[in-house]
């Protein structure tokens, strides 16, 4: 992959964090040589740090914020996270490392990674070329496959979730939205981010539903299409504009945006985009063999039909409002003062 060819280990500058938070110099457990902040977010941070029991091998540690230690619901699904983790075993899937002996807080520990985010790739230089965005899309397929034999739905799938290596390997991150078929449903509630994020969340998690493999099937068409398009599906001027806009419409066709890409990958992409779950790929496996060979795939017209729906939907929100907002004033009287005038000529 040309696009992926001399990516730089590159991750976004980020403070320790206050009272409490872990520090560069600081040993963890007797264990964990902490180095440096790799990230942080709005519920934990990342670090680099040396095991001083494994010859010094850099590896990853993600450590919740000390206010969301205590929080039951929180720590259920970090702790979940962690299960799903350290049972699966793939090239393309962060590799999770299990650590015997007990644990001073919560933390999770993973292979360290070289390169930078798939997020961050495409901020530098999106669009990328059909070719690239294909070939890391089949092999996000290869990873789901994976995921979705082992009964695990990732839920979560977005670039900042894909980390480009510096050796032109990608890995699969963050398990911590995943479900998976043989562990209890974690309760959501309100607007949150354990939701998912608004610009790659499939219609039916905006409607609240659990979501199966054909979530992550969608999610990875909204990647493909930002890939090919520099831009998401959908926009707006808030999260919940954008996640109506994937409920009641469809994204713009592809090739509107970019001509140079070729009426297959539009196809395929906006197969994966489809509103209904049943109507996507069947499975990533089947998303992933169109991607490898893209060029034996059938122009169905989708893309048309798609146009005409969201330009139908459009117009109809744009000018319905306006129209019966002029037109209910107007209506009204006129109706009244016609059934009075009625009802008096019959009397």
């Amino acid at each position: 992959m040309a696009c992926c060819a001399n990516v730089v280990d590159f991750h976004p500058a980020a403070n320790a964090g206050g009272a409490g938070a872990l520090q560069p110099g600081e040993i963890l457990d007797e264990r964990f040589l902490i180095t440096e902040v790799i990230s942080r977010s709005g519920m934990a941070m990342i670090f680099r740090a040396q095991d001083l029991h494994d010859g010094n091998a850099d590896v990853a540690l993600k450590v919740p914020h000390m206010e969301y230690e205590s929080d039951p619901g929180f720590s259920t699904r970090f702790q979940r996270e962690e299960e799903i983790g350290l049972r699966l075993n793939h090239p393309y899937v962060l590799r999770f490392i299990p650590i015997s002996t007990p644990k001073s807080r919560p933390y999770i520990v993973t292979e360290y990674l070289r390169g930078c985010t798939l997020a961050h790739l495409l901020s530098a230089m999106a669009p990328i070329s059909e070719a690239d965005a294909l070939r890391i899309g089949e092999l996000l397929c290869e990873a789901l496959a994976y995921l979705h034999s082992q009964g695990v739905v990732h839920r979560d799938l977005k670039p900042h979730n894909v980390m480009v290596g510096c050796d032109g390997t990608i890995r699969l991150l963050d398990f911590g939205l995943a479900s998976s078929t043989d562990m209890r449903r974690v309760t959501f509630c309100g607007l949150t981010p354990a939701m998912g994020t608004p610009d790659y969340m499939a219609p039916e998690q905006v409607k609240g539903k659990r979501g199966d493999a054909r979530t992550d099937i969608y999610s990875l068409g909204a990647m493909l299409y930002e890939m090919l398009t520099g831009k998401p599906p959908f926009e707006g001027d808030s999260p919940l504009a954008v996640m109506n806009a994937r409920v009641v419409g469809d994204p713009e066709p592809l090739r509107a945006l970019n001509p140079s890409v070729s009426r297959q990958a539009e196809e395929i992409v906006h197969h994966a985009l489809e509103r209904e779950p049943r109507s996507r790929h069947p499975s990533a496996r089947a998303l992933g063999a169109e991607l490898g060979r893209s060029s034996e795939v059938s122009v169905t017209g989708r893309c048309e039909r798609l146009d005409e729906v969201s330009t139908t939907r459009v117009l109809l929100r744009r000018y319905f409002w306006p129209i019966l907002a002029f037109t209910v004033p107007v209506a009204v009287p006129v109706s009244v003062a016609l059934w009075l005038f009625l009802f008096s000529g019959a009397h």
